[in-house]
């Protein structure tokens, strides 16, 4: 496997003993030694900057996963003086013992940047991180901006679109939560049926009472009448009465165009996911615990065919004006044969479901071809995770390996529709995580707009983890080994043989891709056909430039850069040397401390209250 960067350890602490000897790290020509700390340091006023970004704290109520963090509060703290490489990027690891860091060698004109992760599951709150708190030799920089992450640029609206005519990617391809409901039922209880077996001949007279939500909190269900408007190899494509029309599609109607793209689409992608992903359940469960099964030829009236429903979602269409937020779903519900008066079983459609929203796929049909490809995926995961290994997978994970079937499929959609483009991909959500990356982590927020970032984040990091270090094959084995989360990726990293094993190593790899965006390498990487080939079956990952994005995404760009924050930045946003920010869960901030102006550097840090949860990088680049 490809391993991306090379680095220079300078400190090693007490508990860094195992992680080193998992990877040794050099720099060609790199030098290390300790000194006294004797060198002179410049106030900030010396340092010519203006504008300097003051220092915010944080109470961190925001915080997830709640635990107690060591804090360094000590006067015992070290000098390190290292010298500079020629050879391609130095990044230095910073203790959280070290006040001070002077590089020697340097040529005036070099940027220096610092990169804060935090590769735990807890939030570090933004009054226990590193800074810089003077320097020597360098123009201190404030960054990209002197607001705060939170605090800049508008709330996006919960009704923007990734696409032709919106600003955003804040649509939702989403899978609702689990079952929690304590019931069972016997199998000898429940009645058999015989599955229904449509062909073209009941296109447009076959119809079917079909559970489906009635509120924008997907709460509640009622049965409403649908009728069969295609039918494909893999699946049955339903149509709500009032979301039907013969005349063209427009608002919340499709026709028998869209219907049939939809069936031939998800035909052409079923295989090649399952492929990669593993096959969705051809079972029912009889209880909630998943524990007794049975058969969906034997209980199921559609069989083991995947049913996609079509209509207005959250019933939120409103007539004249640009509507909808959940472009589709999966809920596990529809794979449970209970039935109960209290329970949300007795709403479950008994097989292979999930739904559509008929205004996207009249408006932004491209768009919808790839939410197939997403709702499929955590249709599967539940089988695979759930069903068959008692693993229950994160949203984020989720929501990220989803978004990632729906990358890998970009080259498949691309060949059956000419108007599909990056515009339609998840790619669209590129510009929320230049923006927002660090105000959430590797995690799933349900509050708007930080649900938004958790989506664009989590793509984020699939994306650059697939490109980096092993295309289709890495992805398989996190997507159907017996682990969930960061867990199944640091063990499918061991499947695949790559020396970069540990979620501290990624996130390191992560941030410096993030500043350094070196040709060739993460986001930029060419994979070999090898690595986007799987069971014989071809893929997509193409490089990603997200400090270019306009290219990617031009109509977005030409629409909305003028009025919309998140399309004004050229890579991802860079904080200035002294500010410190929130460290969400198995999240980053990356900063730039300045340009040199001499060929030596001294950088002094702050030391007392920080937490040693946290890691910093110092960049040169």
């Amino acid at each position: 496997m490809k391993k991306k960067y090379d680095f220079l350890k300078i400190i090693i602490t007490e508990s860094g003993g195992d992680f080193m000897k998992k990877s040794v790290w050099a720099v060609t020509a790199a030098i290390f030694l300790l000194t006294a700390c004797d060198t002179a340091i410049s106030s900030d006023d010396s340092s010519g900057s203006s504008g300097t970004t003051e220092t915010s704290y944080s109470s961190g109520s925001s915080s997830t996963g709640s635990q107690s963090v060591e804090i360094t509060d000590s006067d015992e703290t070290s000098c390190e003086s290292v010298s500079y490489s020629q050879s391609g990027a130095n990044v230095f690891e910073i203790s959280a013992s070290t006040s001070q860091l002077t590089i020697t060698g340097l040529s005036s004109g070099k940027t220096i940047y610092m990169t804060n992760t935090n590769p735990t599951a807890t939030t570090i709150s933004s009054a226990y991180t590193r800074y810089v708190s003077s320097a020597s030799g360098i123009s201190l920089s404030t960054g990209d901006s002197t607001s705060s992450s939170t605090s800049s640029g508008s709330a996006p609206s919960s009704h923007d679109h990734p696409g032709r005519s919106h600003c955003l990617s804040l649509s939702l391809n989403s899978a609702l939560p689990e079952i929690t409901e304590s019931l069972a039922r016997s199998v000898s209880a429940l009645e058999t049926v015989t599955p229904a077996e449509y062909s073209q001949s009941d296109i447009g007279s076959a119809t079917r009472e079909i559970y489906v939500d009635q509120d924008s909190d997907i709460s509640t269900f009622a049965q409403e009448t649908a009728t069969l408007r295609a039918a494909g190899e893999f699946c049955y494509v339903w149509v709500v009465s009032d979301n039907w029309t013969d005349s063209g599609a427009s608002g919340e109607k499709i026709d028998s165009s869209i219907a049939s793209s939809i069936a031939s689409n998800f035909d052409a992608m079923y295989k090649k996911i399952r492929a990669v992903f593993g096959s969705e359940s051809d079972r029912l469960s009889a209880n909630t615990s998943i524990s007794s099964t049975v058969s969906m030829e034997n209980y199921s009236e559609t069989g083991t065919m995947v049913n996609i429903v079509v209509y207005d979602i959250g019933k939120d269409y409103s007539k004249g004006t640009n509507s909808g937020s959940i472009v589709g779903y999966f809920y596990a519900k529809d794979y449970f044969v209970l039935a109960s008066a209290s329970s949300i079983y007795r709403y479950s459609n008994k097989g292979k479901y999930f739904y559509v929203d008929a205004y996207f796929a009249a408006n932004y049909t491209s768009t919808v071809y790839s939410t197939l490809a997403h709702e499929f995926q955590h249709m599967i995961d539940f089988g695979v995770k759930t069903m068959d290994q008692g693993i229950e997978s994160s949203t984020a994970h989720n929501e990220m390996k989803s978004m990632l079937c729906e990358d890998i499929m970009y080259g498949t959609l691309e060949a059956i529709d000419s108007e599909f483009s990056e515009e339609d991909s998840p790619v669209s959500r590129l510009p929320l995580f230049n923006r927002h990356y660090a105000d959430v982590g590797l995690e799933y927020k349900t509050s708007s707009p930080e649900v938004y970032y958790s989506y664009a984040n989590n793509y984020a990091f699939g994306a650059w983890l697939l490109r980096a270090y092993g295309g289709i094959t890495l992805l398989h084995e996190f997507a159907t080994n017996d682990a969930a989360d960061e867990t199944s990726i640091i063990k499918a990293l061991g499947t695949t043989g790559s020396e970069t094993d540990t979620m501290e190593e990624l996130l390191k790899a992560y941030s410096m891709n993030c500043v350094l965006g070196e040709d060739e390498s993460g986001f930029k990487t060419e994979l070999s056909a090898s690595d986007l080939t799987f069971e014989g079956y071809e893929y997509t990952l193409n490089p990603i430039d997200i400090w270019n994005l306009a290219d990617m995404l031009p109509e977005s760009y030409a629409e909305c850069k003028d009025s919309a924050d998140y399309y004004k930045f050229d890579g991802p946003y860079l904080y200035g040397y002294k500010t410190q920010t929130e460290l969400r869960p198995y999240g980053m901030a990356l900063h730039v401390i300045g340009t040199a102006e001499d060929e030596s550097v001294t950088i002094q840090f702050n030391t007392s209250g920080i937490s040693t949860a946290q890691r910093v990088y110092v960049v040169v680049e």
